[in-house]
């Protein structure tokens, strides 16, 4: 035995201490009734009752707080398992990684393409079991079937080029990876390998293994992901950030839907192009059509096999004869507490459901008319109850809700309009299917509600009507699939003369184009010979003109220097004429002056003119000068 909840069991604490708290208090409050009574009258006064009747009822409430308090731990006695079946088909999705699926002639790449067309695979089969295979020189496993999804897409999100372990792209891996996994994980039956890729195929050895994946039932379905024209792969560190071959050329992958188209064919599968519009979640349901159904038993749950009713029941027959012993114990502020403590302990035999789960069953059966998604959500927690009639009412009521709205979508259908307007549109084989495995997946709360109460009739009754229901769509699927291949062949006859017509017209437009892009050249560059003859002309116009200029100018040079030489030859001769009247007229001044002095006068400027002379070379001037302060002698030495 172990307890869901062993933290509880230190509780056990309070009962001891309640017995020692007693004792205590009887010891100190028992005999203070003797002071009040003599001895005398001791027999006559006090009314003693029998120890039994004293001690029995406080053990019996001890036991049963001790009893409540192990059922709250939840005693249990090991796990009983339950396992939940599925049905689904077996696919695995193969990713291409190699170098080319960089190139970015799809937006923003191809990678990025295929990661897109598998999440929308995910989507479209929500019911099967899906694996993950990555691969480009090598093929690594990287998510095992599973119908765990969520884990599927996250593993999806995660991948990138650098998982590549190899150069190249090799089929023949991915098919032999493939062959292993379905082995080992669903040998019997028909499976789906469905490629991303652009369809090269580096190592061509493909084809010899296809006839041996065909043998082993496996369904190979490839996707082109690219576009024919191609583009040049990227490479952060080459030239240009282009991806070079070893002769230092750019590389240009492009599309190779013929290698794909074979290799599917090879296996008994078909080829699909991720075009603008073309609609792969369609496509994809439709080819798994032929693959067989695998039932598994996936979900295991876990639950505890409780023991707490028993703990439970002890600790509230120990109550009543607690009660019945009529003792202080039954005291009108004790019983309710006790009474409380015992509805505290949920229990599936001698306890009703819990008000709060009935009042969550309540609000679904409210809602169940106006808002069936809350009333399921409703119906949900009132099913974590532990009252087994309780979880049972709750799982076919959410039984109902899920299967209506299974069925008014099929109504739905049904009642659509169909394009021209002339009346309702006739459900496909797909969109039937869908609704059959919603169905399955509907009426297994009916089942789980009769795996807890097998006598609820009103369960059985949907039960059964659902299952022949079922039956009855399946029929009609296999009707519209057979009439879908007739549609499909007829189809694909209209296609392919629709696709010679518009390759057709595609070539005479692709000649038009060319023939005008040849009358444009010439146009082109007859207009571009006209241009460098007119340039021509100018720049021979402009270089006369500047040489012109530039003569004219050396000339108005030559004039300009002429004229500044006459007029400074001019200023020259005008300037010694000037100095020359100026010398004759000094010179005539002086004459006169000369002429005006006496003999006395000039012979003593003489003196003078000797004595400063003298008086210069004493002082070492070699240059005589006029000085004011030398005056002439007063007589002629």
């Amino acid at each position: 035995m172990s307890f869901l909840y062993p933290n509880v069991l230190w509780l056990l604490l309070l009962p001891a201490l309640l017995s020692v708290a007693a004792l205590v208090l009887r010891r100190n409050r028992g005999q203070a009734w003797r002071k009040l009574v003599s001895a005398a009258h001791v027999d006559a006064l006090v009314v003693r009752r029998p120890l039994w009747n004293r001690v029995l009822p406080a053990v019996l409430a001890l036991l049963a707080m001790g009893c409540i308090i192990l059922a709250l731990a939840r005693p249990i006695n090991g796990y009983r398992e339950t396992s939940a079946t599925d049905s689904g088909r077996n696919l695995l999705i193969a990713l291409d990684i190699s170098r080319s699926m960089e190139t970015e002639d799809v937006k923003p790449s191809r990678l990025e393409e295929a990661r897109a067309a598998a999440y929308e695979l995910i989507n479209a089969l929500p019911t099967d079991k899906i694996g993950l295979i990555v691969f480009s020189g090598e093929a690594d496993l990287v998510v095992p079937l599973t119908y765990d999804h969520t884990a599927l897409r996250d593993a999806l999100e995660q991948v990138n080029r650098g998982w590549a372990g190899a150069g190249g792209t090799n089929f023949g891996l991915v098919l032999r990876k493939a062959m292993q996994d379905f082995k080992r994980s669903a040998p019997e039956g028909t499976n789906a390998l469905v490629i991303l890729s652009d369809g090269e195929d580096t190592v061509d050895s493909s084809l010899d293994i296809a006839e041996e994946a065909k043998k082993s039932g496996l369904l190979v379905i490839t996707v082109g992901i690219g576009t024919e024209a191609g583009g040049a792969i990227p490479d952060a560190q080459g030239v240009n950030g282009l991806w070079q071959d070893a002769n230092g050329k750019h590389v240009i992958s492009k599309l190779n839907p013929k290698a794909l188209q074979d290799f599917a064919k090879a296996t008994g599968g078909s080829f699909f192009a991720m075009t603008a519009n073309a609609n792969l979640a369609e496509f994809a349901r439709s080819a798994v059509q032929k693959l067989d159904r695998h039932e598994e038993a996936h979900s295991i749950t876990k639950t505890p096999n409780d023991l707490f009713r028993y703990f439970a029941g002890a600790a509230l027959l120990l109550v009543i004869i607690a009660i019945l012993t009529r003792t202080a114990w039954k005291a009108p502020g004790l019983v309710p507490v006790i009474l409380l403590m015992t509805c505290i302990c949920r229990t599936e035999s001698l306890a009703a459901p819990s008000p709060e789960n009935i009042g969550h069953y309540q609000i679904g059966l409210n809602l169940l008319s106006k808002e069936p998604d809350k009333a399921r959500e409703a119906f949900s927690r009132a099913l974590l109850d532990e009252d087994t009639a309780l979880q049972a009412a709750s799982l076919y009521e959410i039984g109902n809700i899920n299967t209506q709205a299974t069925l008014d979508e099929l109504r739905s259908l049904y009642e659509s309009p169909t394009d021209a307007g002339d009346g309702a549109a006739q459900p496909r084989a797909e969109e039937l299917q869908q609704i059959v495995d919603s169905l399955k997946s509907d009426i297994t709360a009916y089942r789980d509600a009769l795996s807890i109460q097998p006598g609820l009739k009103p369960a059985q009754t949907n039960l059964s009507r659902m299952e022949e229901f079922i039956k009855k769509l399946e029929e009609e699927i296999e009707r519209l699939k057979q009439q879908q291949d007739q549609q499909d062949k007829q189809d694909q006859q209209d296609k392919q003369d629709q696709q010679d017509k518009q390759d057709q017209q595609d070539k005479q437009g692709q000649q038009d184009k060319q023939d005008r892009q040849d009358r444009q050249d010439q146009q082109d560059q007859q207009d571009q010979q006209d241009q460098q003859n007119q340039q021509d002309q100018q720049d021979q116009q402009g270089q006369q003109d500047q040489q012109d200029q530039q003569d004219r100018q050396d000339q108005q040079d030559k004039q300009d220097q002429q004229d500044k030489q006459d007029q400074q030859d001019k200023q020259d001769q005008q300037d010694q004429q000037d100095q020359q009247d100026k010398q004759n007229e000094q010179a005539k001044a002086a004459e006169e002056a000369q002429q005006e002095l006496s003999d006395e006068e000039k012979a003593r400027q003489r003196a003078a003119s000797i004595l400063k002379m003298h008086m210069d070379e004493e002082q070492g001037s070699p240059i005589p000068h006029a000085n004011d302060n030398v005056r002439p002698p007063a007589k002629d030495y």
